[in-house]
């Protein structure tokens, strides 16, 4: 696996899988938008996006987990990376604001849990 970059996450089973070896930060969230915004605030610092921050092919309004993988170093700030991650802030509000999420039961939230992982595994192999 690529061990380079910053896991920002809501998910728990990604903070607490060992395997994956990079550095982690947990945000504590229901919702994949406070991630967004998180990523957002680093990538304004000059970090750059290695992972798509909409990655996957479920909607904002369905999983509330989100992984995003940014660069562990600075640089410059790149306008097109703050472009792409403003896009994917206002396409997550747009699906939240017309269906909130729903409250799933314990096996779901589970499922969800693994599908996140299991995407941001396969952004850090080489």
């Amino acid at each position: 696996m690529n061990r380079s970059g910053i896991i920002i996450t809501n998910n728990p089973k990604v903070i607490d899988d060992k395997r994956i070896g990079v550095e982690k930060l947990f945000i504590e969230s229901d919702n994949m938008l406070s991630v967004l915004l998180h990523v957002r605030d680093m990538v304004h610092e000059g970090h750059k996006l290695i992972s798509h921050p909409l990655s996957g092919s479920l909607k904002p309004n369905e999983n509330p987990f989100k992984s995003v993988i940014v660069s562990q170093t600075k640089a410059s700030i790149d306008f097109e990376q703050v472009k792409i991650i403003e896009n994917c802030i206002e396409t997550c509000r747009k699906f939240i604001s017309n269906r909130p999420l729903p409250r799933y039961k314990e096996r779901i939230v589970n499922d969800y849990m693994y599908v996140d992982k299991t995407l941001i595994e396969s952004g850090l192999r080489n």
